[in-house]
């Protein structure tokens, strides 16, 4: 931020006293702040009682405030994510329904935007990852505090050998031996700052913390075996679900065997009922992120962490659009070759 630039801050009740910091640094700084606040009491009140299709509304006074910032700050909600998550599906789609206009606007005027996920720890969600939640919310600062010129640096190393490279090998003494193909698209370097180069290249939207570097992969060539010794995730229409390790084989370019516990009963029900798409490789990831060792979502920004992803990449601009099903594994001390030379050795950035 620069001083007598505009920036809005939207927080929800619970995470209001980091906001209110937010807002005092902004007139420190001589930035003009402005603060949405959503009420979470109000909000399960209006669920309850208000009309679905009164749900998800935005006025255009909010769009217009939208057009005329500079740089948004989101503090992340409901904190009651076990009720949130009891939600049924339609309810969750009409509230989210005017996501993609407020995308549409940020990205169209070149807002600076990030995200912080303060607010979305709590004890149901902290068991449910198997994390202690004073950890989280501890690293989830520390994280985000990290010297964004080091994640920056370290980050662009890996990326010029995911946009020139061709071949990769991922392995491990744990029986990890996957051969990857990159094609050739563009690599996102995620460093927790966006400033005007990043808008000029589209890239408008950060969440913290950060630290990641990621390409979309060649979705037709992936030959051997991916085994995780870490956590994953898995994402169906945005709703995430906790993977277990375990071990994946590919052929062909498509996952053939997902055997040895890999996310348990419930990733192999989902897996079977989604589309064409579900089983080709989508998007691989080294970690920057010091800071970071248990977070859950952000698992793949802990320095040296290799995540390998299935199923829909196009958010990423791969060609995978179908089916709405994302799947993430992750591997800590692993190796990556590109065309036969170390850029990751034994989870240590070369």
């Amino acid at each position: 931020m620069k001083r007598g630039e505009s920036v809005t801050i939207e927080s929800w009740s619970g995470t209001l006293p980091w906001a209110e910091s937010f807002v005092l640094e902004a007139r420190i700084l001589g930035a003009r702040p402005m603060l949405l606040l959503e009420d979470e009491p109000t909000y399960w009140k209006s669920i309850a009682n208000a009309p679905t299709a009164n749900l998800g509304q935005v006025g255009a006074h909010e769009f217009a405030a939208l057009k005329e910032t500079d740089a948004y700050v989101y503090l992340s909600g409901p904190m009651d994510t076990a009720r949130e998550e009891a939600r049924p599906p339609s309810l969750d789609r009409r509230i989210g329904a005017t996501d993609h206009e407020w995308l549409r606007i940020t990205q169209k005027f070149g807002v600076r935007a990030v995200r912080w996920d303060l607010g979305r720890t709590s004890e149901v969600r902290a068991r449910r990852y198997g994390v202690n939640l004073a950890r989280w919310r501890n690293e989830l600062i520390e994280a985000a505090t990290f010297d964004a010129r080091i994640l920056r640096r370290d980050g662009r190393r890996i990326a010029r050998w995911f946009r020139r490279g061709r071949d990769v090998l991922v392995s491990h003494p744990n029986g990890t031996n996957l051969r990857l193909r990159l094609a050739g698209r563009p690599p996102i370097v995620d460093d927790g700052v966006v400033d005007e180069q990043d808008v000029r290249a589209g890239s408008f939207l950060t969440s913290m913390p950060s630290g990641v570097t990621m390409v979309t992969l060649d979705e037709s060539y992936a030959e051997g075996t991916f085994v995780a010794n870490t956590p994953g995730v898995m994402f169906v229409h945005m709703r995430d679900t906790p993977l277990p390790p375990g071990s994946w084989t590919f052929s062909k370019g498509h996952l053939q065997d997902y055997s040895g516990g890999a996310g348990g009963e419930e990733f192999r029900q989902t897996f079977r009922k989604a589309g064409p798409g579900k089983d080709r490789p989508g998007l691989l990831s080294v970690g920057l992120n010091p800071r970071i060792t248990s977070i859950p979502l952000v698992f793949d920004q802990e320095r040296g962490r290799i995540c390998l992803g299935i199923g829909r990449n196009s958010f990423y601009g791969g060609a995978t659009r179908r089916p709405h099903f994302v799947a993430y594994q992750s591997l800590r001390g692993g190796s990556i070759a590109i065309d036969g030379v170390r850029v990751v050795d034994a989870g240590n950035l070369v």
